[in-house]
């Protein structure tokens, strides 16, 4: 597992060979043996003697920057560990386990795009009936994924990406057509956004990819051996696979900040090239990003900020790798 320290002014400490996390509501004891990574995502103090530990026991030590980005990395000389989960990982990309793991990941976001249609037609009551069709078409096509399930993922990545872009296609009109009228757009735009609300996305989008890649490295997996999407250079194209899930809850706090009429248009600025967020929709978009991230939730009957969800997916992902090909 990865041990965040996302608390500002934590202590990690070695005592009886194991490690101690202070606080202010006390110590807990974490053996290095439970650990793959520890992640320090706040202003908190390391002992040497930790440090050492961390070492000795081959368990990298990443530091990120406010938005999730890996700024330093401390870890042993000696990569036998990394090494053999990285191994492992390039023949997990290459069976029908990994087709498996992004078809849970599309599941999980489905399910979140329907959760945003709901929530849209609870504050909106004239889109009650407008709303069901989307959500009975997305809830159909998406059980399009299940006939790839034991395929390997180049056998079935253009088709599975098919059926991603037909829900993306319902999803993204049903959500278009329902915020407010400052706000309506047709259709999903990226570089350059044709609208405000698509802007938004993108920039919220950009640093969410910054915390998936952080998780990834956290957990010792290498960001560039992608599953759904094909390898590109220089691109960390398995980020753009654990990313699926959590796209929709940047949807939400987005969607949520336009239904409150708080997304201005002064946040943006229009050139031949297209709309962007400019330094006022900066100051006010990643403040508002990094509080849902602090933010606590329960997702897989877990309780943990987001952050920590994102990290501990990335986790689980690393976990299942070993159990498969070990196993």
């Amino acid at each position: 597992m990865q041990l965040v320290l996302d608390t500002k002014g934590l202590q990690l400490i070695k005592k009886d060979g194991v490690f101690h996390v202070i606080g202010e509501k006390g110590s807990k004891a974490i053996s290095p043996a439970r650990l793959d990574s520890i992640a320090i995502t706040a202003s908190v103090m390391v002992s040497s003697d930790a440090i050492a530990l961390a070492v000795q026991s081959q368990i990298p030590i990443l530091v990120f920057d406010r938005i999730g980005k890996a700024k330093a990395r401390l870890w042993s000389p000696y990569f036998e560990s990394i090494a053999t989960l990285r191994r492992l990982q390039a023949r997990f990309t290459e069976s029908p386990e990994s087709t498996a793991w992004m078809l849970d990941l599309l599941a999980l976001k489905t399910e979140a795009q329907v959760d945003n249609l709901k929530y849209l037609r609870s504050r909106r009551s004239v889109l009650n009936v407008a709303l069901g069709q989307p959500i009975s078409q997305i809830r159909r096509i998406s059980r399009g994924f299940e006939e790839f399930r034991d395929k390997l993922p180049e056998e079935c990545r253009q088709q599975v990406m098919g059926v991603e872009g037909s829900l993306a296609r319902v999803y993204w009109q049903a959500v278009g057509g329902s915020l407010p009228g400052a706000y309506v757009f047709s259709g999903r735009s990226r570089q350059p956004a044709k609208d405000i609300f698509n802007a938004g996305i993108n920039y919220l989008y950009g640093m969410l990819y910054s915390v998936v890649e952080g998780a990834l490295f956290a957990a010792g997996l290498d960001p560039h051996l992608g599953i759904l999407h094909a390898d590109e250079y220089n691109k960390p194209t398995l980020a753009f696979d654990l990313i699926e899930p959590f796209r929709p809850w940047m949807d939400r706090l987005l969607i949520e900040q336009c239904m409150d009429r708080k997304l201005k248009e002064s946040f943006f600025t229009k050139n031949q090239y297209g709309i962007f967020l400019n330094k006022e929709g900066k100051a006010a978009i990643i403040p508002l990003f990094n509080d849902f991230m602090r933010s606590r939730s329960t997702y897989l009957q877990q309780e943990a900020s987001v952050k920590n969800h994102i990290f501990f997916t990335a986790g689980r992902l690393a976990q299942r790798i070993r159990v498969v090909m070990e196993g």
